[in-house]
C-alpha cells in the first residue's frame, strides 16, 4: 500500500481531488499504526448492494491483513479525514458545499418486490403528534438529509409507510423523535462539518451511534422488524466471495485465524 501511494503523481499536501468525481478514501497513519477507509461504493469489486453487516465483515478481513493495524471506517468521508489531519475543509475542492434537500424527497424504504433492496437510509420519524412514519432516502450519502433540519424533515410527504420491513440493513438511518427533540443516526456515508449540523439542529440532542444500527432500532421500536440473519453469517459470506480463489486448505487456515 505504501509504495502504490508514493507511485501516485499529480498530487500534494496542499491539493487533493475535489468532492465531486472522488470514489474513496484511504488514510495511513504510520506513527499511530491506523487505517481509515471510506468509499461511497459499495463493498470494492462487488457489483452489488452491500449492507451494514457485510461492510463489518469486510472490514474484518482487512484488519486480518494489516495486522497490529487499527482498522476504522471513516464515516464521515473527506470531512472524517479532514478532522483527522486537523486540516481545512476548504482543501477538498467543494467539499463545504452541502445540497439542498428536495420538497418531495421521501419515498418507500425498499422495493415493493424485494425486501432486500433498501433505501440508502431509512428515516423513522415520530411526529409532535405521536406518530410513527417511515421513509426511504435512495441518493448517495446521509449528510443532505440530516443538513435539511428538523423543519423539513418534519414536513408531510406522500410515500410513507407506518412500519418497515428490511431484509438488508441500509448503509444508514435515522431516528426523529420530535416530542423529545432527539435524532439518532447510525451511518456509513455521512460526510457533513459537525459544528454545522449542530447549527441546523439548536435545541435538539444529536446522537451518532456510528454503526451500530442495533441501537437506533431498539430506540425506534417493534414497527422496524429487521429480518438479517446474523454477523457471522453474513462474515461467512463475504469472506467466500474474497477467498473463493484460495487453496482450499488456505482458505480453511485464513477462515480458522479469523474465528479466533
Amino acid at each position: 500500500m505504501i509504495a502504490f501511494v508514493h507511485d501516485q503523481e499529480g498530487g500534494h499536501r496542499d491539493f487533493w481531488m475535489n468532492s465531486i468525481w472522488w470514489q474513496g478514501v484511504t488514510l495511513l497513519d504510520l506513527r499511530e499504526r491506523r487505517l481509515l477507509v471510506h468509499t461511497d461504493q459499495h463493498i470494492p469489486g462487488r457489483h452489488r448492494r452491500t449492507s451494514v453487516l457485510e461492510i463489518r465483515a469486510w472490514l474484518r478481513l482487512v484488519a486480518a491483513r494489516w495486522p497490529g493495524w487499527q482498522v476504522t471506517w471513516a464515516s464521515r468521508g473527506l470531512h472524517h479525514i479532514m478532522d483527522y489531519l486537523d486540516m481545512p475543509y476548504d482543501t477538498v475542492l467543494y467539499l463545504d458545499e452541502p445540497l439542498d434537500l428536495p420538497a418531495r424527497w421521501a419515498q418507500a424504504p425498499t422495493e415493493d418486490d424485494d425486501l432486500s433492496l433498501v433505501a440508502q437510509a431509512v428515516i423513522a420519524i415520530r411526529d409532535f403528534d405521536e406518530r410513527l412514519s417511515f421513509c426511504g432516502w435512495w441518493a448517495t450519502g446521509l449528510d443532505t438529509p440530516l443538513l435539511a433540519g428538523p423543519e423539513k424533515l418534519l414536513s408531510p410527504q406522500s410515500e410513507t409507510v407506518p412500519f418497515a420491513a428490511l431484509d438488508a440493513i441500509p448503509w444508514s438511518g435515522v431516528y426523529l423523535d420530535a416530542p423529545n427533540r432527539t435524532l439518532d443516526w447510525w451511518a456509513l456515508d455521512c460526510s457533513l462539518d459537525l459544528r454545522e449540523l449542530a447549527a441546523r439542529w439548536s435545541g435538539w440532542r444529536l446522537t451518532d451511534h456510528g454503526d451500530r444500527f442495533e441501537e437506533v432500532a431498539t430506540l425506534v421500536g417493534p414497527e422496524l422488524l429487521l429480518d438479517v440473519g446474523t454477523e457471522e453469517e453474513a462474515f461467512q459470506k463475504v469472506a467466500g466471495w474474497f477467498t473463493a480463489d484460495l487453496d482450499p486448505a488456505d482458505r480453511a487456515a485464513l477462515l480458522d485465524g479469523l474465528a479466533e
